[in-house]
């Protein structure tokens, strides 16, 4: 099963985290289950790193106007 990188942003919490799904919109679906307001967005797995992802968050989270 291929692994995602789910951005995920809502009143509670600011994150990325890993999520093993079929599809990218599973695994969104996946983790709106703990969070149900958020906004979320899945990307292929290898392309966050410990070392990029603190930045790619911070550039998503800059397109969604937060």
């Amino acid at each position: 099963m291929p692994a995602f990188a789910v951005f995920f942003a809502d009143e509670a919490a600011v994150g990325v985290t890993r999520v093993d799904a079929p599809d990218a919109a599973s695994a969104e679906a996946m983790v709106m289950e703990d969070h149900p307001s958020a906004k979320v967005h899945a990307v292929d797995g290898a392309t966050v790193t410990e070392e990029n992802r603190v930045r790619l968050l911070g550039a998503w989270l800059r397109q969604q106007g937060q």
